[in-house]
């Protein structure tokens, strides 16, 4: 008895150190994908937040560039000196050729501008906007020359930009309203929604900034200043957030962008929940299992080991008490009445019952391919990586489907539109890994009800997807065709791949016609031996194939050659 107990204590130690290890291994996993992730998009938001400041940058240099343009051009510096040479030159035509020139440099730029020339030695003052005069308690001593300057009165940025290098003085304003980076910012298409800061608490935001949310990001940058670029991690709102900030042109103005980690995480974060869940789950199922396994199992067998031990020394009057597992209360109850026959007789039974689950479990296992199932979950992962939501959902549904009709147990018969469904869905997942399969199926209505057993057709499909389809180079097709006949029926499963040799053809089709051989595969003759016992003599199963040309597998039945022929095990093994 302690021996036993210790066996079943290895049993659940066993089975929690694996569950454990694939925790770890899944957690390790998890957290280097999140980091990882989390450095690739630390990397792409300040590569995107880098091309919107140069973008910024680009149009602010072309409206400076036109500032400075303005100090070289002769008829400016001819109005600087105006005093000196008014005899010389017409006042009024020469103000409106200045006029015009700050118009078209004003409007040859995407942005809104102001361009406007001070000369204090006259106090005259020429401007773009001719509705537009500079404000009479302006005070220039209170610009820095060469610098942005930004006026909350207005909400312009404005540089001033002073000449006193050549003969007359001349200086140049330059002005355009926040509403042009306001735009620049809604023209950003990223996830999230960038937005402009100044030390002093000034805030530029698009139209769709949760100015909240920003107000708090920036509370975490202070009134530092940033020389080079910011990437940090912070929390605001119980999230956390990924915090990006760069320098702009404009001076001590930077750049801002927050993308939530929670988004870009939660899809990790939520396997990794379910994971721990599942783990959970399993091992309290694999504790309980365990337990049942020693209470329904191995006691039972105590049971009949013993009775069949003194059964062996002759005691024919051996009785089994109860048992809890009604599986078990029916075989010693068979057992308690074979044990007035004669000993050989129990034996057999039991072989030939041994023998039919067996054969059950290889047919079950035969079709349940756990290489088919890795690749698809592998395929899922690098299209969820990529953000190929559609390809997920479709091989998930697919998945979904293929899986549940494949270990759905509860029914032997099927209608032949369940069997085409499963087989539409298996297709469908391989197009989705690599596109080279045409399905075609051709199908009589009246045969689409027609209850065959489950999974006569899924074995030949596969069988003409491996081993005649992907084999050959290029597309394939599949063709599954039914007709009605009067007489019976006829289903065929035919390719276009590489088909057979007269010598495999011939190998397989002495197969189908003997017992299984250990050597041989359990696709075609499982389907051959099933549908034989289920409609009886007149049912025949043809397999035609020539190199290069395909292979075709023909289920054919007619119900004529089931008249006066009794269905039996005799029939169903030919």
């Amino acid at each position: 008895m302690t021996r036993k107990w210790s066996l079943f204590t290895k049993m659940v130690t066993f089975l929690a150190l694996l569950l454990l290890a694939i925790a770890g291994l899944y957690g390790y996993t998890v957290a280097t994908s999140i980091d990882t992730m989390q450095r690739e998009l630390e990397t792409s938001r300040m590569n995107q937040l880098k091309f919107l400041a140069d973008r910024l940058e680009n149009d602010i240099d072309q409206l400076t560039l036109n500032a400075y343009n303005l100090l070289q051009d002769q008829s400016v510096r001819d109005y600087a000196i105006l005093p000196a040479i008014e005899h010389l030159v017409d006042r009024n035509r020469l103000i409106m050729t200045i006029t015009e020139k700050l118009k078209l440099q004003s409007t040859a730029s995407a942005w809104t501008n102001t361009l406007t020339l001070y000369f204090p030695e006259t106090g005259d003052m020429l401007s773009s906007d001719p509705n537009r005069a500079l404000k009479p308690e302006y005070d220039f001593n209170q610009l820095v020359p060469d610098r942005w300057t930004f006026d909350l009165m207005t909400s312009e940025f404005i540089l001033y930009v002073p000449d006193r290098e050549q003969a007359g003085d001349v200086s140049v304003i330059l002005s355009f309203p926040s509403e042009n980076i306001r735009k620049l910012l809604a023209s950003y298409e990223g996830q999230s929604r960038p937005y402009m800061y100044h030390p002093s608490g000034r805030f530029i935001f698009d139209y769709n900034t949760d100015s909240v949310t920003a107000i708090r990001m920036a509370g975490h940058i202070g009134k530092r200043k940033i020389d080079g670029t910011l990437s940090m991690v912070t929390e605001a709102n119980g999230m956390s957030y990924l915090l990006s900030a760069m320098p702009t042109v404009l001076d001590d103005w930077m750049l801002i962008e927050y993308t939530p980690l929670e988004r870009i995480l939660q899809p990790i974060r939520k396997s990794t929940k379910l994971f721990a869940g599942a783990t959970a789950v399993l091992l309290f199922l694999g504790v309980l299992f365990a337990f049942e396994l020693y209470r329904n199992v191995q006691l039972p067998i105590r049971k009949l080991v013993s009775g069949l031990a003194r059964f062996k020394e002759g005691d024919y009057g051996v009785r089994i008490g109860f048992v809890p597992a009604r599986e078990f209360r029916l075989l010693t109850e068979g057992f308690n009445d074979m044990a007035k026959q004669v000993g050989d007789l129990i034996d057999k039974v039991l072989t030939e019952q041994l023998r039919a689950k067996e054969a059950e479990f290889k047919q079950l296992q035969s079709q349940i391919n756990p290489h088919f199932l890795y690749n698809c979950l592998f395929f899922i992962k690098s299209k969820a990586r990529v953000g190929d939501t559609e390809s997920v959902e479709a091989m998930a549904l697919s998945l979904g489907e293929y899986y549940r009709y494949m270990t759905r147990t509860d029914k032997d018969m099927v209608p032949l539109r369940s069997e085409l469904d499963l087989i539409r869905n298996y297709v469908s997942i391989l197009n989705l890994r690599k596109p080279r399969i045409d399905y075609v199926a051709d199908i009589d209505e009246e045969l689409m009800d027609l209850d065959i057993p489950r999974l006569l057709l899924q074995p030949l499909v596969e069988n003409a997807v491996q081993h005649g389809i992907e084999p050959k180079t290029g597309r394939g097709t599949l063709r599954i065709t039914g007709r009605r006949h009067t007489d019976g029926f006829v289903l065929a499963v035919e390719d276009d791949g590489v088909g057979m040799t007269d010598e495999t053809l011939s190998r397989l089709r002495g197969e189908l016609k003997g017992p299984k051989s250990e050597e041989g595969g359990y696709g075609v003759w499982n389907v051959k031996q099933r549908f034989v016992r289920k409609f009886g003599p007149g049912a025949v199963v043809e397999i035609d194939s020539k190199p290069g040309e395909g292979t075709t597998v023909t289920l054919r039945c007619d119900f004529r050659s089931q008249e006066g022929s009794p269905h039996d095990d005799s029939a169903s093994g030919r």
